[in-house]
């Protein structure tokens, strides 16, 4: 067990958020070898959750599948909750995503959580080959409420879609409304559901979204009591420099590969991010020090920059986002996270399988 924690949240009230970072010249299965990893720590050192975002047609992200790649981790971790952080609604029918989500649950039994979110503007080439149309954004609250009908009776009854039965029905997962603002977070109030906020995207709109989401929440919904996360990007290692190092490289990399043309080869790729970090990039790391929804430091300062999140917003749960490509640096970070918020890590044995992918 743990001993006595800092100030702040414990890690049990801590989750992780990743994106399956890929690198131009890794394989594919050397990117998700390294996610594993990554769970597998996050499971060790006690972490709530490991939720997968749902992104495409993002260069050096892999995480366009939360289903499946949670229920990959799932086979390889034994404690921690794997889930979507979060799927995008309005790219998929309410019925599909509630039957990936139930079978996973009955898989793995209060172990799976499901997290949704309208999906923000992609590329139009992306768009059309997920099959958006002029009135799926505006559809979301529509497939929301569709989606916990199918999910809390099977038989959706009063959802528009009318009699579906829901394959392999059983205890659901329980919803979560991801968003970064007030009007997001307003809808999930007045369906009783929790709510994340993006607070590492859109930190001046954190507090406002609370409120409105404390104000309007309706008690009759499934958890009968508001619960609010925010997700904060970190950066973390034995030192303040180190970290702010650490961020630097991070947003050398990934400047350089949205800069990139949509035709350029993995080798013109590996090209563009070998020289070193320019003045501007290193601008732009050092500007995200003042912004409240990063914490970087050592590992005093970022478990006092936890806490300060934590009781500037109220919030029940932070979701920390690992700022690293290398899943031996995101480790690294939330080891460095855990042992800042206790006195002493705790490590049990592991019963899951290690995860053997060859590229």
């Amino acid at each position: 067990m743990y001993s006595q924690a800092a100030p702040g949240l414990p890690v049990s009230a801590h989750s992780v958020l990743d994106v399956v970072p890929q690198l131009p010249g890794q394989s594919a299965a050397a990117a998700l070898r390294e996610t594993v990893e990554v769970a597998q720590a996050a499971d060790d050192l006690g972490y709530r959750r490991f939720w997968l975002a749902e992104q495409h047609g993002v260069r050096g992200v892999g995480s366009a599948t939360p289903a499946v790649l949670a229920s990959v981790l799932a086979a390889r971790t034994d404690r921690i909750r794997l889930g979507s952080g979060a799927v995008m609604l309005t790219n998929h029918q309410p019925l599909v995503i509630a039957e990936q989500f139930a079978a996973l649950a009955a898989a793995y039994p209060s172990r799976v959580d499901l997290g949704v979110s309208r999906a923000p503007s992609v590329q139009p080439s992306t768009a059309t080959a997920l099959g958006w149309t002029d009135t799926a954004w505006d559809s979301f609250p529509q497939r929301l409420d569709e989606l916990c009908c199918f999910l809390r009776d099977g038989l959706p009854g009063r959802a528009p879609v009318g009699d579906v039965r829901l394959a392999l029905a059983g205890l659901p997962p329980p919803v979560f409304v991801m968003t970064d603002t007030p009007a997001g977070a307003q809808l999930a109030a007045v369906r009783g559901l929790p709510v994340f906020l993006s607070h590492h995207v859109a930190s001046a709109a954190t507090l406002a979204s609370i409120a409105a989401y404390r104000d309007s929440f309706e008690s009759t919904g499934p958890t009968g009591k508001p619960y609010v996360g925010v997700t904060v990007g970190v950066a973390a290692a034995d030192t303040e420099e180190e970290a702010v190092a650490r961020l630097a490289e991070y947003l050398r990399v990934k400047l350089r590969l949205k800069a990139a043309a949509n035709r350029s080869t993995p080798a013109e790729l590996m090209d563009l991010l070998a020289p070193p970090i320019t003045g501007r990039e290193r601008i732009k790391a050092e500007r995200l020090l003042d912004d409240p929804g990063y914490v970087v430091g050592s590992r005093s300062g970022v478990a006092a920059g936890l806490a300060s999140v934590a009781a500037s917003t109220g919030a029940d749960e932070i979701m920390v986002v690992p700022l690293a490509f290398d899943g031996l640096v995101r480790s690294a970070i939330l080891r460095t996270i855990a042992a800042g918020l206790t006195r002493a890590i705790r490590t049990m044995p592991r019963h899951a399988p290690h995860f053997v992918a060859t590229a």
